[in-house]
């Protein structure tokens, strides 16, 4: 068996490429080729076409998670050296697999995860046909062991574009939750749902998408906010506001999701069924107008169902002008509203430190850094203008207060600023944040403290 001449893959931890020779690349798809996907392999889905040297392809990096993850305790490298564990085992389990006989030619044929094959023989076993509870179960199998890789949203694609019995709806559900996480999967896979408490919870999801007849909402699509929801547990930075002045409310339900995805479930379930639900002593009850009210396209269902709620919540009138944009006045979310939503919530030792009309300085700015490093969710109050490549150092006003989460440390190096946070469905938002060229400026401390108002922390 040729050996390898150094590293093939990626590191996991930072991202950054191996050496990845061609002819290590080709060999290292060789064998994962021959390996079953039941054993961590390809299985002839990889194609050695694609190889660049210098650079593993996604496809590649994705297959060598995928096999370190069966075969291996722990967390996964992302690469294969010369000589390593990865490589040995890669090498056993290739030589090993025997040349087995051609089966005959069937419908499925094409369905290689056990997981998926499994959920699908048990569906058609009574009568050859695939209803929607049957769907929903081999949704289920798929999320059951914490994680869904690449393979298996292929195998429910199979079966959505193959099956000749299913239904409009089942099909619209397999697409929802495919959508496009095929193109973002890192790391274990795309839905990420490796706790105990994200599992139950994605049993909640898919209990709720079972029966979706009851609701307080007749203008939301169930399969959207069934799917939404488990999207947003296994990848809460999804939470998004769109054109809604939502800010204060996303912030929250990113907190809550990350920290109690079992809670965010029932919260949302809840509110969709019974009209009303609980964020521990919260009690959450919107009006008529947020329940009727059909969201665009781009505000995802089970946001406006959470977010919205929350606000409304607080006797909030919404407020659209002709174009149906949400007014930007009409739901700014004060500090105090903030404070009390995270104490309620069931959060511990919630501080509150900003100032509405007066901004904070760089004391202000390490205390939030000691804050978050100490375990706390911190939740920035500050100018729009910040996160805008275009104002960043403008000053803003009253009707440009913004709320988001602050996911790393607020860096300061050499009089300039940088950090990242959670907003606008994007959990790693870079500040200063680069132009749609990729243009970047530096953002001085002092443009930063101008538009900074404070913080409102809290210990999960």
């Amino acid at each position: 068996m040729p050996q390898l001449k150094d590293k093939v893959g990626r590191f996991a931890a930072t991202g950054r490429s191996c050496q990845n020779w061609k002819q290590d690349q080709e060999l290292v798809i060789s064998l994962l080729n021959k390996i079953a996907i039941s054993d961590g392999g390809a299985e002839t889905t990889l194609k050695p076409q694609l190889v660049v040297t210098g650079q593993a392809s996604d496809s590649l990096y994705s297959s060598i998670l995928y096999f370190q993850q069966k075969n291996f305790p722990g967390t996964p490298d992302g690469y294969i050296r010369p000589g390593g564990p990865t490589f040995s085992r890669l090498v056993d389990l290739a030589t090993k697999t025997a040349a087995k006989p051609s089966p005959p030619k069937g419908q499925w044929d094409a369905i290689s995860t056990p997981s998926v094959d499994a959920a699908l023989r048990k569906g058609l076993l009574d009568d050859s046909k695939l209803d929607y509870a049957e769907v929903v179960d081999i949704i289920r199998a798929t999320v059951a062991d914490g994680t869904v890789t690449s393979f298996e949203l292929d195998d429910l694609t199979t079966i959505a574009s193959t099956s000749r019995t299913l239904s409009p709806t089942s099909k619209k559900l397999i697409t929802l939750f495919v959508g496009d996480e095929k193109k973002k999967w890192l790391g274990v896979g795309p839905y990420d749902l490796n706790s105990d408490q994200k599992k139950l919870a994605a049993e909640m999801v898919c209990d709720f998408l079972k029966n979706t007849k009851t609701t307080f909402f007749p203008k939301l699509d169930p399969h959207r906010v069934g799917i939404g929801i488990l999207r947003r547990i296994a990848k809460p930075s999804l939470i998004d506001q769109d054109q809604a002045s939502m800010c204060g409310p996303s912030a929250l339900m990113f907190s809550y999701a990350s920290d109690k995805p079992g809670q965010y479930a029932r919260f949302a379930i809840d509110l969709y069924q019974k009209g009303q639900a609980s964020l521990g002593r919260l009690l959450i009850k919107p009006g008529k107008d947020v329940k009727n009210y059909t969201p665009p396209y781009s505000l995802d269902h089970v946001d406006w169902l959470t977010c919205a709620s929350i606000r409304d919540s607080e006797n909030w009138f919404l407020d659209f002008d002709d174009t149906g944009r949400i007014s930007d006045v009409a739901g700014i979310t004060l500090p105090s509203e903030m404070e009390q939503w995270f104490r309620k919530a069931g959060y511990r030792d919630v501080r509150e430190e900003t100032n509405l009309k007066f901004s904070k300085g760089i004391d202000s700015v390490n205390e939030a850094n000691a804050l978050l490093a100490g375990g706390y969710r911190v939740c920035l109050f500050i100018s729009a203008n910040l996160i805008e490549y275009d104002d960043q150092s403008d000053e803003g006003s009253v009707l440009t207060r913004h709320w988001v989460v602050l996911r790393d440390k607020i860096q300061v190096s050499n009089g300039n600023v940088t950090t990242t946070i959670f907003t606008w469905g994007k959990g790693d938002y870079a500040i200063p944040h680069p132009s749609k060229g990729g243009a970047l400026k530096p953002l001085p401390i002092g443009d930063f403290v101008m538009n900074y108002y404070g913080y409102v922390a809290a210990k999960p």
